[in-house]
This record gives structure tokens, C-alpha cells and sequence, in this order.
């Protein structure tokens, strides 16, 4: 398959991330943060991200995952192509209840194909079925393909701003009511 070819409705599957995964999902992040964020983080960001080194820090949070948080894995023949952490969102401005997809990470080779939009929807649907409302999600304020991406999915931003441990800014949008 090669970049932004679709993907078969049927193959991938989405599922609850195990311990397994940490590496596939490690290997995955720090591709992941290079391609989405060149040219918004600073170079020696990028570069120090370590496999190995996101490999043991998802092993750790994975053999004990916070009971209201959970991780989706998105497979295609096997192979792990995308991660989604969501759970509770603690936003004070927000009413309780509120939940967050806290990140959606896909391999870069996957974009376009469909495989994001099928993780992200999952994601969100389980937040719904667990009665979370409203659901946000927050991305880095030039992520202008993060951007275009949750708005197509039917959330916008709704004005929160805040800075990030990387020095630049991200903003807050919240699903649009149905």
C-alpha cells in the first residue's frame, strides 16, 4: 500500500492497546512527532525522540493504565498503524463529565488513507458510550493538518488557548453538537 492509498473498509481494527504494543507503539510515536511536527518544535526535539526510549515509557504506562483512561491501537494486517489515548478531561472550564481524546498519533506513511478518521471515531464514539459530554481535543495552534483533521470531524475550537511544554501555544476545540 503506499501513502494515501485507501484502505479496505474491512481490514484494520481498532482494539485496546496492551502491553505488547509498547513497542510498535514507541517506534511509532517518535515517527509520528518528527513528521507531524517539523517546522513547530525546535530541531533538537525532534531529533533526541528515541524509539526505544518511548517504548519504555508506553510499556510503563501501559501495564497500568488510570481505569478511566484507555489506549486504542488501529491494526492493518497486523502491523500497528496508529494509537489514540482518550479518558477524562480535566479542563476546570469544562463541566464534569467532560472527556478528551488526549492524543491520535498514526503512522505517517497511513495518512490519508483513512485509517486516522477510522481511530479518531472510534476514539470519540467510546468516550460517548461512556457518557462523557462535551469531548475535546487540543493540538498545537500551527498544526494546520491537525487542524483541518478534527475540524472535518466535526469539532471546532472553541477559544481556549494554552501554552505548551514546548514553548508554543495549543488551542482547545470541542465536538459540535449533533
Amino acid at each position: 500500500m503506499t501513502r494515501g492509498e485507501a484502505v479496505p473498509a474491512k481490514d484494520p481494527a481498532v482494539r485496546p492497546a496492551t502491553i505488547a504494543d509498547a513497542h510498535p507503539i514507541g517506534a511509532l510515536a517518535a515517527r509520528a512527532w518528527r513528521a507531524a511536527y517539523d517546522g513547530l518544535l525546535a530541531p533538537d526535539i525532534l531529533t533526541h525522540l528515541d524509539a526505544e526510549e518511548q517504548a519504555y515509557e508506553w510499556a510503563g504506562y501501559l501495564s497500568g493504565v488510570p481505569t478511566p483512561d484507555r489506549v486504542w491501537v488501529i491494526e492493518l494486517a497486523g502491523a500497528v498503524c496508529g494509537f489514540a489515548r482518550t479518558g477524562p478531561c480535566p479542563d476546570a472550564d469544562l463541566p464534569a463529565g467532560a472527556g478528551e481524546v488526549h492524543g491520535l498519533y498514526l503512522d505517517p506513511d497511513r495518512i490519508g488513507t483513512g485509517l486516522g478518521r477510522r481511530l479518531y471515531g472510534h476514539a470519540v464514539c467510546d468516550l460517548v458510550e461512556r457518557g462523557h459530554d462535551p469531548i475535546a481535543v487540543w493540538h498545537f495552534a500551527e498544526n494546520r493538518r491537525a487542524a483541518r483533521f478534527y475540524e472535518r470531524a466535526g469539532f471546532a475550537l472553541d477559544g481556549a488557548r494554552r501554552p505548551s511544554g514546548f514553548g508554543i501555544p495549543e488551542v482547545r476545540r470541542r465536538r459540535r453538537p449533533i
